[in-house]
């Protein structure tokens, strides 16, 4: 995907929680931007030269684009479920192209032998079939019925179990994993 079509999309720019009222500066595609808080308590972003940004605030974050988005950010309707909370567990710096990370967050066939006895473990490598489909109506790629070992799929697991995965990407740099929960001990 080249730059020019990366411009439009939505990007998360700040965690709500952290936004300072007199703002801070962080890198958007390599050009420096300032996410602040107004006067009414909402988030603006803006290049250095002061040109205004989209913006939205959603699922924690403030998320904005240097161009001109085609559509409204994604839904993640069970996000707006009652009863649901918003866990901010921070941010992880990854040094790579953001196409990148989506598709090694992708790959399942990596956890046995870089996420050893946790995600994966050998001998249990072999990735069994699953459905991938492209949902039009929402333009998301989905991959479904992804089912595959784990020694430990959650801090409270007491042990390994077959996880079943859903992994939707409902733009070229976002990706959402839906997964089974292991039985409570």
């Amino acid at each position: 995907m080249s730059r020019d079509a990366m411009i439009d999309q939505w990007y998360p720019v700040g965690l709500i929680s952290r936004l300072l009222s007199d703002g801070q500066e962080t890198l958007l595609m390599g050009e420096t931007i300032r996410v602040s808080r107004n006067g009414e308590g909402k988030a603006e972003v803006a290049t250095t030269d002061g040109r205004a940004l989209p913006v939205t605030e959603r699922y924690g974050h403030v998320w904005s684009s240097l161009g001109v988005p085609e559509k409204p950010l994604f839904d993640i309707p069970e996000a707006e479920q009652p009863g649901r909370r918003l866990v901010d567990v921070g941010v992880v710096r990854v040094r790579c192209s953001p196409l990148r990370a989506v598709e090694n967050f992708l790959d399942i066939a990596h956890f046995p032998f870089v996420h050893t006895d946790i995600l994966g473990s050998e001998p249990h490598t072999e990735v069994e079939n699953y459905k991938v489909e492209i949902r039009e109506d929402a333009d998301e790629v989905w991959a479904t019925q992804v089912k595959f070992y784990q020694p430990q799929a959650a801090k409270s697991a007491s042990g390994g179990i077959t996880t079943e995965y859903m992994y939707r990407v409902p733009a070229p740099t976002c990706s959402v994993l839906y997964k089974t929960c292991p039985p409570k001990p």
